[in-house]
């Protein structure tokens, strides 16, 4: 594969993750929020640990507002989303114009957002516009190696997020099965030996006791990205 279509699975493969990152890390927050306001306060230490990231946060509320919008933190919500965007506007050929187009709504959405005196109404408009994105690219790429590639990303992350973090543990096998087709449809080399791992989980996953395990094979199932 020459270096320039794999830099381009490369780069549809992170779209797919940044997205999927995107989309979970807003439904934590959604419910971090209003568990602030009705209940006990969100256990961003706890949150910080399992994602593996510095905890750089004064209390509950600045965890909420910089994860959220510090342009200045690599792992905020608004930094994924801006990664996303920057992969995209290298893909335009690929993705289409009007796939792209929803992403930069949802950065400007985004942005006024964390200007706004209701960021949480118009984190939902953000949402919308990346589920947006999801079903017009899948309509408007027409290469499968392409479209499966980036699917393959969505599933990678949505499986590292799940198992990080107990979220939705309830769809992880799906996602297996999910990821599983999608990798016969991809081009991009597996790592035979994690793969075999992995499949022998999936049908009994189990993240709190084979939690490590199942990142270290999700990470480095595939070879070229």
């Amino acid at each position: 594969m020459d270096s320039i279509a794999l830099s381009k699975l490369d780069r549809l493969f992170w779209l797919g993750r940044y997205i999927e990152r995107t989309l979970i890390e807003i439904d934590i927050m959604q419910d971090a929020y209003d568990q602030s306001i009705d209940g006990p306060a969100f256990d961003y230490v706890e949150f910080c640990q399992r994602l593996e990231i510095p905890n750089a946060y004064e209390g509950v509320d600045d965890f909420i507002k910089k994860f959220l919008f510090d342009r200045k933190d690599p792992y905020s919500v608004i930094s994924n989303l801006n990664y996303a965007y920057d992969n995209a506007i290298v893909l335009r050929e690929s993705i289409s114009s009007a796939a792209l187009s929803y992403i930069q709504m949802a950065v400007n959405i985004m942005e006024a957002a964390a200007k706004g005196v209701a960021p949480m109404l118009e984190l939902q408009s953000v949402t919308d516009m990346l589920y947006a994105f999801r079903s017009c690219s899948d309509d408007s790429i027409l290469d499968m190696d392409s479209r499966y590639t980036l699917k393959c990303g969505y599933s990678v992350e949505r499986i590292d997020m799940y198992v990080r973090l107990g979220h939705h543990l309830e769809n992880l096998r799906r996602e297996f099965s999910r990821l599983n087709h999608r990798m016969q449809c991809t081009p991009l080399r597996r790592d035979g030996e994690k793969l075999m791992l992995l499949l022998g989980l999936a049908p009994n996953p189990d993240p709190e006791n084979n939690r490590k395990i199942l990142l270290e094979c999700i990470e480095g199932l595939f070879v070229d990205v």
